[in-house]
């Protein structure tokens, strides 16, 4: 019995999915991004290559994707709505992966002016809806500087913020996490979550070389791996032995709830 053939209009759904879904990824990893993505998913990397040809993606995968990524799964179907999820800001932020904190942050900076985002505390007062957050530095974020000595403010909305005393703004440095978060980019760091087992495939501040840096936390026995959203020779990944883990406030300084990406 010959197989019945696939409808032109599912083959069309098909093709405009796998569009959607590169579309997304290069966005969120990169035009080289797929690999890593592939690994957030447990799949290989040929195999999501595949998915972004037109082969039929698995409900499973798709999920998966849909929780990864934060895209709005009418807007994959239907090309309709926002392309990233909304209404979210009464969750836990700790149950929102980081490409949806960033999308999030992103998208409702756009609906304002961003100049008016960086504030003068003795000339400006916040609006209602955010709180002033401190600028500080990066070597004086990772030496557990007390109090932290702030060298600006900006303002955050503050259905992101969990814990807004704890919570500071630090400007990336490095192009580590390029494309999600370029060098310039801004990021909000609450400093009251610092649990390694809560922070698991998050984005996190951490201390390296007497330097905040901002980078992916994963965990492997009992070494902590700070992984660089790209890697090379001045941004490797680095292992932090079990010993360094216990020493002092540890190397975790806080995860990574917001921020302000600087597009170039």
């Amino acid at each position: 019995m010959a197989r019945k053939k696939t409808s032109h209009s599912r083959l069309k759904l098909k093709t405009v999915i796998s569009h959607r879904l590169k579309e997304v990824r290069q966005e969120l990893f990169g035009e080289h991004g797929g690999p890593e993505l592939a690994r957030r998913l447990n799949l290989p990397a040929r195999t999501w290559y595949n998915y972004e040809t037109g082969v039929t993606v698995p409900a499973e995968v798709l999920l998966a994707f849909i929780d990864q990524t934060g895209v709005n799964p009418v807007w994959l179907l239907s090309g309709e709505g926002p392309r990233y999820r909304r209404g979210l800001e009464d969750q836990v932020l700790s149950d929102l992966t980081p490409q949806e904190l960033i999308r999030r942050g992103l998208e409702k900076l756009e609906e304002r002016d961003p100049e008016a985002l960086a504030v003068d505390h003795d000339n400006a007062e916040p609006a209602e809806e955010f709180v002033t957050v401190s600028v500080v530095n990066s070597e004086d974020l990772a030496g557990d500087v007390t109090p932290l000595r702030a060298v600006d403010s900006i303002l955050v909305y503050h259905g992101w913020l969990k814990h807004p005393k704890s919570t500071v703004a630090l400007r990336v440095e490095d192009d580590a996490m390029h494309p999600i978060l370029p060098i310039g980019s801004m990021v909000a760091v609450d400093c009251a979550v610092r649990g390694a087992e809560d922070l698991q495939g998050r984005i996190v501040a951490a201390r390296v070389e007497g330097r905040a840096v901002i980078r992916w936390l994963e965990l492997s026995g009992r070494h902590l791996i700070l992984r660089p959203n790209r890697s090379s020779p001045n941004t490797p990944t680095v292992a932090i032995e079990p010993a360094a883990v216990g020493q002092g406030s540890g190397p975790i300084l806080g995860q990574v709830v917001w921020s302000w990406s600087r597009f170039s």
